[in-house]
């Protein structure tokens, strides 16, 4: 049997799982494949601190070090989709040394 839709409700948009798409009022906005997985990573963990390294390890695979700059190019990419303001973030929050942490308003 499917799965409910699934729909990740935050402060300024709505993201569907399924589609791989940011809703923002009447617009749709793609996730890329690495945004997606990052994304899910952060929702299945939402409420909680996801570490630097394991988000690295989800974007990157196994061997994962050296590549914190890459993952915050995903995350600043991420924000511009996710958040009113992205300069000023409140659903993809930094946590300083440790990681980020998703607050999400309705599902997961």
């Amino acid at each position: 049997y499917p799965e409910k839709n699934r729909v990740v409700v935050l402060d300024a948009v709505r993201v569907d799982l399924d589609k791989a798409e940011v809703i923002r009022e009447n617009d749709t906005i793609p996730l890329t494949a690495k945004e997606y997985s990052i994304f899910l990573k952060l929702a299945e963990n939402a409420g909680h601190i996801v570490t630097i390294g394991s988000l690295c390890q989800t974007a990157c695979g196994e061997i994962w070090q050296g590549y914190e700059s890459t993952l915050m190019t995903y995350i600043r990419h991420l924000r511009e989709k996710i958040e009113k303001n992205p300069s000023a973030p409140v659903s993809l929050l930094t946590v300083k040394g440790l990681g980020y942490k998703l607050i999400v308003k309705e599902g997961f």
